[in-house]
């Protein structure tokens, strides 16, 4: 019975923490969208990227088009992943949106793109790789990378979010029809997965070599000498 308590214990202090962290992360996104890469009409990829696409097409806040965006996803993460895995997402996603929202109210911390694209891209990728590490995501591509990785699980997330970015990143180039904020855009969305991947991973890796040969002992007693 004190056995049960504990553990009871335990795993409520254990979610009360993962929703601090998810907080933590979710501000640290919506900061990286609302005061740096929004303002400067740079769209960092994902759904962020399509909501701020959207915002200058409809005039609707980009907070609430992230929102709007990631209801269809949500519905996909909870027939894959279930609700209670979708419960803590579904958190992340409204925070997020509602703190994007807030935030836009706040002048933006600079107006120079590059310093824009590398503090912006910096603070989202911390933001998403913390929520990640809590075992959360912001919605979005996360939930449709997530659901990639369970196929493909030597692919890094940040990889993934590179690939997936680059071609959403293009069609903000068409859509402000400057080709300089598009390239500020690419090098946002470089530096999040880069960043993310030091988040999630670390620094440390190694390579993982395949020698094929019909003299595989004389080649390991070379190796070891």
């Amino acid at each position: 019975m004190e056995q049960e308590l504990r553990k009871r214990r335990e795993t409520g202090y254990s979610i009360i923490k993962n929703y601090i962290v998810i907080t933590i992360g979710a501000c640290l996104y919506a900061g990286g969208i609302s005061l740096f890469l929004d303002p400067n009409n740079l769209a960092p990829g994902g759904i962020t990227g399509i909501a701020v696409i959207l915002n200058r097409l409809t005039g609707i806040e980009t907070g609430t088009l992230y929102f709007l965006c990631n209801v269809p996803i949500v519905l996909l993460g909870l027939w894959k992943f279930g609700w209670r895995f979708m419960l803590s997402t579904a958190y992340a996603i409204v925070l997020t949106s509602g703190i994007t929202n807030l935030l836009a109210n706040i002048s933006a911390v600079t107006t120079e793109p590059l310093l824009a694209a590398l503090a912006g891209s910096i603070l989202v990728a911390v933001g998403i790789g913390v929520i990640f590490k809590s075992g959360a995501t912001t919605g979005g591509m996360d939930i449709i990378i997530k659901i990639l990785r369970l196929k493909y699980k030597h692919m890094k997330t940040g990889s993934l979010f590179l690939l997936t970015d680059v071609i959403i990143v293009a069609f903000s180039g068409i859509v402000f029809r400057d080709f300089n904020i598009m390239m500020y855009a690419l090098i946002a969305v470089f530096i999040t997965g880069k960043v993310m991947d030091m988040v999630l991973y670390g620094t440390d890796e190694a390579k993982l070599i395949y020698i094929i040969s019909d003299y595989q002992i004389k080649i390991t007693e070379r190796l070891l000498a």
